[in-house]
């Protein structure tokens, strides 16, 4: 069988399907069947693996909640990459890079500007508030108090965003996107990846309805791009922007920086507690960039 890749990328590769509506409600439940027993094996095996690590907890310098979220990101990536190998190698009869997990020169400096990218984005959120007086910046304690400490947390933030793209844009949003289309496979993948914000603190309407729509920009720029490397440089790009700025990422607090932003005007355009992820200036920001990405997407296939 080809690999998903060229199934995802490339219509004249595609498998043969039968025409017919319930032929494509068939292999729609199909795919959504192996995507959800692959997403129920990859945070039931993470969740296992993670136990052991526990006794690590002491060594990141953040809030213990914060902290046991960072350290899970390990072992989530770990079974998400295992359970994506096993279903390629047996069930697909590719490999794993074909989920868009080939390095060279190129996927480097695309990973680059794209890590580039992303901050520069979660800037656009800030900045101009803060040009317009709506915030100012005051001093705080650090968190984390040595290099040892702050080399942690990053690396830490870094797998965390790279194993969300891997388990989420990875087997199962390409498994998807063939028999439910491209739409299909965003509005689920992306659905889930708000889901997993959900109990995160200051989470609202507002909050869910941008990690939505960050979740269908990621997972366009995985179909532009064709790099799960790409997404997760600008994923990881704007998380840790907005740790240098001092505000929270997604709810949680990980102070990197000796100040914070001490906002001045309402929630509505700030994210509150939740960070600036949760605003309508992010909200038009990302409806912005969902619309660039559809046009250059489909720009590509013409």
């Amino acid at each position: 069988m080809l690999g998903l890749e060229k199934v995802l990328y490339d219509p004249d590769h595609q498998p043969y399907a039968p025409e017919g509506r319930i032929f494509r409600v068939l292999l729609s439940l199909a795919a959504l069947m192996r995507s959800v027993v692959a997403l129920l094996a990859i945070k039931t095996s993470a969740v296992l693996v993670g136990l052991p690590l526990a006794p690590l907890l002491i060594l990141i310098p953040m809030p213990r909640r914060v902290a046991n979220s960072l350290l899970q990101a390990v072992p989530d990536l770990a079974m998400g990459l295992l359970v994506s190998w096993l279903l390629l190698r047996f069930a697909h009869a590719t490999k794993l890079r074909e989920l868009g997990l080939n390095w060279d020169r190129k996927v480097a400096r695309e990973t680059l500007i794209a890590f580039v990218g992303g901050a520069i984005a979660l800037a656009m959120t800030v900045v101009p508030l803060l040009a317009m007086g709506m915030g100012s910046f005051e001093a705080v304690d650090m968190r984390v108090k040595t290099g040892q400490g702050m080399v942690i947390v990053l690396a830490l933030v870094l797998i965390s965003a790279f194993a969300e793209e891997v388990i989420l844009r990875g087997y199962v949003f390409q498994t998807l996107a063939y028999p439910m289309h491209l739409l299909g496979a965003l509005v689920l993948t992306s659905g889930a990846f708000a889901a997993l914000h959900l109990r995160n603190p200051g989470a609202n309407e507002y909050t869910m309805a941008n990690t939505f729509l960050a979740g269908c920009v990621l997972g366009l720029l995985l179909v532009w791009r064709r790099s799960i490397w790409v997404v997760s440089g600008a994923h990881f790009g704007w998380n840790l922007a907005t740790m240098l700025l001092g505000l929270n990422v997604s709810g949680g607090t990980l102070q990197i920086v000796p100040y914070r932003i001490l906002w001045s005007t309402g929630t509505v355009w700030t994210g509150g507690n939740y960070g600036p992820e949760g605003s309508v200036v992010c909200m038009v920001l990302l409806s912005l960039l969902l619309l660039v990405l559809v046009r250059l997407h489909y720009h590509r296939e013409a």
